[in-house]
């Protein structure tokens, strides 16, 4: 048996690229500053960009997992309305900086903490 290496680049935006892009939903408390470095961890978007390639769904429904783990560990409380929304601006800004462009289609989801969330093609 072969072992192969197989490595990638990928691009992880700032506060900066993300302040840029969605200004009018700011990444202003402690908990949101907290979602977004979970969000814009390297092994997170490299499971997040292969997520979204492998099935076709939303990475939201990948970076769920994290965040209910999150709650359920107790290191983080039930999100807001406005900090799902930013998880959704958060992980836009993850996959347009690696090359994904949203469709203006939306996946539902029937239970977990998301209702919907943004579908993304290259």
């Amino acid at each position: 048996m072969e072992t192969v290496t197989v490595t990638f680049s990928i691009e992880k935006p700032d506060l900066a690229d993300y302040n840029q892009l969605y200004p009018k939903m700011p990444c202003n408390t402690e908990k949101k500053q907290n979602l977004f470095e979970v969000i814009t961890d390297a092994r997170n978007i490299c499971g997040a960009l292969q997520f979204t390639e492998s099935t076709g769904s939303s990475p939201v429904a990948f970076y769920e997992k994290q965040i209910q783990s999150m709650i359920d560990s107790g290191t983080l409380s039930e999100l807001d309305w406005n900090e799902k929304q930013f998880v959704g601006t958060s992980t836009s800004v993850v996959m347009q900086s690696n090359g994904w462009n949203k469709t203006g289609r939306k996946q539902r989801f029937s239970k977990g903490i998301f209702k919907s969330a943004e579908l993304y093609s290259r």
